[in-house]
């Protein structure tokens, strides 16, 4: 039996860490673990209402607009909003603009970056993946860091700055663009799409892409197109073995995005990517009730005033931390999410696979239903949805309105509760406000990487994440990028789980 801490598995900041034991050479058990302390929750309490918009978009400096978005439908819910169809496209535009930047540079920044792992390097396209891969020289690496932050430009012409913007407000938007704004932003992504996203990424033009609807089709445009990044990453991961390796929950959720702008209503709008829940083994589509959402302690650094085996919605959610201690059961800081289904607590799958799975495109359910989730269609997913927020963005963008408002007073209330439930870049992101006298009284979020990444409960069921990664088999366990390629693959994030660092007393043994 070999045990590793493997760390740091995400690249952003490094405070995600997994533990791993291994026998004969293949995974019997994994325990992600966020040791730094978020705490944002307390930040929070007693805050007036609105103050919650500058705080939490500073959960995250990659998807702060996802939490601002949530904070806004939340408010949105609680006050009652009404929200001008103008404000839903522009919060639309600000949304996904961040979601394709991520999708990006998770692509080429986190996860490509290694298959130049030694472990490929006898590989007939090694040469091939280095030159366009490998950190720093790598072709496509090198355009991804120059055309991505590209997206980030179409937000600031309606956020105002990114990361960290606050223009999403109940009631619409800030912002209230000139022609010349909407035109500009038009030209930046028309740009983004002929240089990268169709030369790099697709290797054809997008148009044709987003008419495939099968694993038929897609093979067709790798015929068609080989030497797009695309036809690169689905070719070389099946000889790689991606689309077996990491598989993980038989459920994937989504809480929908992209609300339709004409058909607005806090919590129960009509979306472009539907909501729900797919069971895999029957393909049995379920609604999703939020009221099923349930959070446990039993594994994390919290406690609860009824016990560690209760579970607490998030409008009764508690915040009250406790030190790290090496010698209890606890060993994270992040709290375990489960959905209640019938009798059952389920661990579901979340991220681009899910979202776009749920959603009903043709493409991904043709993948999934033949193949299941997996490394490789979590990477492919994360490509279908770029295309898709190209278009999506350019027909807001078209259909906004120069001569109406974005934006509608709400009239606020003294004691009232909301919740805000979207797809983040990483998966579901949800916030719940519940206001007493005018001050927040309690706040909690739940984000994409604890539902992915969060300990077993208290009645033993796994986390997806540590399901994916049972049976693994690790060529060399000196080297266990097969595990890494399984964790990269969800884009895991722990800065939406952290606070402040404890040093903490186990040894990093690994650094990939």
């Amino acid at each position: 039996m070999n045990e590793k801490i493997i760390s740091p598995l995400n690249r952003v900041e490094g405070d995600l860490d997994l533990k791993v034991i291994i026998e004969n050479n293949r995974v019997i058990r994994a325990y992600p673990m966020s040791r730094l302390f978020r705490g944002i929750e307390i930040i929070l309490r007693n805050k007036y209402p609105m103050d919650s918009l500058v705080i939490t978009p500073r959960i995250c400096g990659i998807c702060g607009a996802s939490h601002l978005y949530a904070t806004a439908q939340a408010l949105d819910m609680a006050y009652n909003a009404y929200v001008p169809p103008n404000g839903v496209r522009l919060r639309n535009v600000m949304a996904l603009a961040e979601m394709a930047q991520n999708d990006v540079r998770h692509t080429y920044l986190m996860f490509l970056i290694d298959t130049v792992n030694k472990k490929y390097e006898n590989l007939p396209f090694y040469k091939d993946m280095v030159l366009r891969w490998a950190p720093y020289i790598g072709s496509s690496y090198k355009e991804a860091v120059k055309w991505s932050k590209k997206y980030t430009e179409i937000y600031a012409i309606f956020g105002g700055q990114w990361p960290h913007g606050s223009a999403m407000v109940p009631g619409g938007v800030t912002t209230d663009p000139y022609y010349n704004d909407i035109m500009k932003a038009k030209g930046i992504l028309t740009h983004i799409t002929v240089e990268f996203l169709e030369k790099t990424v697709l290797g054809g033009p997008l148009y044709q892409f987003l008419e495939i609807n099968s694993l038929n089709g897609l093979e067709q445009w790798c015929t068609d197109y080989p030497n797009g990044d695309l036809c690169k990453i689905w070719n070389y991961g099946k000889d790689m073995g991606w689309l077996e390796l990491g598989r993980g929950s038989n459920y994937l959720m989504s809480f929908g995005h992209v609300p339709l702008a004409e058909k607005y209503v806090p919590g129960n709008s009509k979306l472009m990517f539907d909501k729900g829940i797919i069971n895999l083994e029957n393909w049995e589509k379920i609604d999703l009730d939020q009221n099923n959402i349930l959070e446990f302690v039993s594994s994390s650094y919290y406690t609860y005033d009824e016990g560690e085996k209760i579970g607490l919605h998030p409008f009764d959610g508690e915040t009250k931390p406790l030190p790290p201690n090496a010698s209890s059961s606890k060993y994270t800081f992040t709290k375990a999410f489960r959905y209640k289904l019938g009798n059952s607590l389920i661990a579901p799958e979340v991220g681009a696979i899910s979202m776009l799975t749920v959603g009903g495109n043709s493409l991904m359910v043709d993948l999934v239903r033949r193949f299941k989730s997996n490394v490789l269609l979590r990477e492919i997913a994360r490509i279908i949805r770029l295309a898709l927020i190209h278009k999506i963005i350019m027909d807001e963008l078209n259909d906004y309105d120069i001569n109406k408002p974005a934006y509608k007073k709400p009239d606020e209330v003294n004691t009232t509760r909301g919740y805000g439930m979207l797809e983040a870049p990483r998966g579901s992101l949800g916030h719940w406000i519940v206001i007493k006298e005018g001050k927040i009284y309690n706040y909690q979020i739940v984000t994409p990487t604890q539902i992915n990444m969060g300990p077993e409960d208290p009645f033993g069921n796994l986390s997806h994440l540590s399901l994916s990664l049972l049976g693994t088999e690790v060529n060399d366990v000196n080297n266990p990028i097969e595990v890494a390629h399984v964790v990269r693959s969800h884009d895991a994030c722990m800065v939406c789980n952290v606070h402040f660092f404890d040093s903490g007393l186990e040894k990093m043994v690994i650094r990939l």
